[in-house]
């Protein structure tokens, strides 16, 4: 039953934060690309006989290095479990006073999703079956 359980968080782990997994694969492949194609231009500029415009091409990869780390842990900082934003929800439950009894909140869909393995169906007798089907011939 454990083994269902721990697939079956990992799986809403990767679904609920795929898009933060992209950026971060993206942003990373960006920055080495970033890199490589530096390298390029760094060495046709220097067999050209272009030097002065190595300068601007270390500005422009430095730029779009800092953008993609910025993006990178921007989706580093966005990963975890709850659906909702945290932050704000964290704010507005500071800025509310407890009143009586609390109406209990929304089910965790997590939980709901990992209810049908916490008890396993009692499976019914031949007699049992047999008793409710002549239960329901009496009925009629």
């Amino acid at each position: 039953m454990y083994h269902y359980l721990k697939w079956a968080a990992l799986s809403l782990f990767f679904k609920r934060n795929l898009r933060y997994f992209l950026f971060i694969l993206l942003s990373l492949v960006g920055i080495y690309g970033a890199d490589a194609v530096y390298t390029d231009l760094v060495e046709y500029f220097t067999i050209t006989d272009r030097k002065e415009s190595i300068l601007y091409l270390l500005l422009g990869k430095w730029l779009v290095v800092t953008g993609l780390i910025g993006v990178l842990l921007y989706s580093i900082m966005r990963l975890g479990f709850s659906k909702g934003e945290s932050g704000k929800s964290e704010k507005k439950k500071k800025n509310v006073k407890p009143s009586a009894p609390s109406i209990p909140a929304e089910e965790d869909p997590v939980m709901k999703r990992l209810e049908k393995f916490r008890e396993k169906p009692r499976l019914k007798r031949r007699s049992e079956l047999i008793m409710e089907r002549l239960a329901r011939e009496k009925k009629r």
